[in-house]
């Protein structure tokens, strides 16, 4: 807003004492009036403010910037719901079973991170535990818990019931972020559908859910291969057919496009570790082996395994002090494969 709420009505006063020769006072109906006036020219002149600026993708926000994204054909990435499993423990055993119904939330300590079941289970009579499958109720890396961390069960129950993770959550990722969003839109301006564009395809391919990341391949002219990839894993089938139909969909006339899902190459990472003196040894090696999930979960097709890389996932980690990844070697990866996480051995030697 060039002019704020003031500088608008001294304005105005200042043009009526021109005009009529003499200043109105402040309580008088003229002068409430000016004021009055004066606050909806402010508010206009802010809400054109705010239009200028979400009317380009460069500057754009929010529920705006998904508008501009949908004018080139592309949509925000969703970010991926964590999973893990609780077990759920009675005080004492049963002489029937105990329902534990879909949607039944857990949390961790605070309240602040919440975990609901799958499916329907239930724990069978003369039991006193069962395992559940829980995913976050939202998407996003902070759902990303180590082993121990989810212990309050919110959802009512009459009879004495406990929880608590027995595995980490972990696949947590977060929403595509505006600046994110909008380096892609950017990219499609320089990138039109040509029917040979190799970064058109992939951004498009990106822009499906369950995609994070895709490869093209010129195996001829006019044949193109698309190598589309989840997070640290293939596609499920529901998000492969899903892609290869908006891939068809944007196909120019003449291009033979073929939609294949990557061959996965399994990493195992083994590391020790140094803990940072006031740190836990077990809740660090918890939450490494999270960060090196979290790691693989964000990497994309075709791209190498980088010990770099991996080494500085591991140090960024809360309480590590530093790492050893002992004899592990870089993974070369081609165009149509993926680095999915195997094993994860990481040790504290000197807790």
């Amino acid at each position: 807003m060039a002019y704020t709420y003031n500088e608008i009505l001294e304005r105005m006063n200042d043009k009526f004492e021109e005009l009529s020769g003499y200043s109105p006072d402040r309580v008088s109906d003229t002068g409430i009036r000016l004021k009055l006036l004066a606050g909806e020219i402010y508010s206009l002149g802010t809400e054109i403010d705010v239009i200028k600026k979400q009317m380009f993708p460069h500057t754009a926000t929010g529920e705006y910037l998904d508008r501009h994204a949908r004018q080139r054909g592309l949509s925000r990435i969703k970010g991926n719901k964590a999973a893990g499993f609780v077990v759920f423990r009675l005080d004492t055993p049963l002489d029937h079973d105990i329902t534990i119904p879909r949607g039944t939330v857990c949390s961790n300590a605070d309240g602040s991170l919440r975990y609901v079941t799958v499916n329907d289970d239930t724990i069978p009579r003369e039991t006193s535990y069962k395992l559940i499958e829980c995913e976050a109720q939202d998407s996003g890396e902070r759902y990303n818990l180590g082993r121990g961390s989810v212990t309050v069960i919110m959802t009512y129950f009459s009879v004495g019931l406990s929880i608590t993770n027995a595995t980490s959550f972990i696949g947590g990722t977060d929403d595509e972020s505006d600046e994110e969003l909008r380096e892609r839109i950017a990219q499609s301006y320089l990138n039109t559908p040509n029917g040979a564009n190799e970064e058109f395809y992939i951004e498009l391919a990106k822009s499906a859910d369950g995609i994070q990341s895709a490869t093209v391949t010129k195996t001829s002219a006019g044949n193109l291969t698309v190598c589309v990839g989840g997070a640290g894993d293939v596609p499920s089938n529901a998000d492969y057919e899903n892609v290869r139909t908006l891939l068809n969909t944007h196909r120019p006339f003449g291009i033979n496009l073929t939609v294949t899902r990557p061959e996965l190459v399994t990493v195992n990472v083994t590391a020790e570790i140094d803990i940072k003196n006031g740190f836990n040894a077990n809740e660090v090696i918890a939450n490494a082996t999270i960060s090196m999930t979290n790691f693989f979960n964000r990497l994309s097709v075709g791209e190498n395994v980088k010990l770099a890389a991996i080494g500085k996932a591991l140090y960024e980690t809360n309480g590590v002090d530093n790492y050893d990844l002992g004899n592990m070697a870089d993974v070369s990866i081609s165009q149509s494969q993926l680095a999915k996480l195997g094993t994860v051995t990481i040790t504290a030697p000197n807790e």
